[in-house]
């Protein structure tokens, strides 16, 4: 009988199979925590994630609808004064988007002049190597 104790007394196939089974053991052990690495970094990331999600909460509002004049602090107004209010804010919006076109108008020809030196600089990089063949 063989003392299987000892490895030097065991045969050399025998010793082969148990440093494989002892391999493998060890490499399940490790794919194991590669994966348990990679499951805690990616719940890591979910996390950092969430944090930056901002909650919102519904504001708590009387259960009665408020059906009828719109207020403005402790006064009330009246529906011509509403649409009065909002005739002035559409006016004052629309000589604004005015002025931001005229704006973009006067830089239009400044934008043309850049895009026209621009392309000469390309023209000037792809022909400036076959200039310096044909002079030098």
């Amino acid at each position: 009988m063989l003392d299987t104790t000892s490895q030097n007394a065991l045969p050399t196939n025998q010793k082969k199979a148990r440093y494989l089974q002892r391999k493998a053991q060890k490499l399940s052990w490790y794919a194991l925590a590669i994966r348990i690495w990679r499951l805690r970094r990616i719940s890591r990331d979910v996390e950092k994630t969430l944090e930056h999600v901002t909650v919102a909460t519904q504001r708590k509002i009387n259960s009665a609808l408020d059906i009828g004049h719109a207020k403005l602090g402790d006064g009330e107004m009246r529906v011509e004064d509403v649409l009065a209010r909002l005739e002035k804010h559409e006016a004052e919006c629309s000589l604004r988007y005015q002025r931001i076109e005229e704006r973009l108008d006067t830089q239009k020809d400044t934008l043309d002049r850049l895009d026209y030196k621009i392309w000469g600089l390309a023209g000037l990089i792809i022909f400036a190597p076959f200039v310096q063949k044909f002079l030098g």
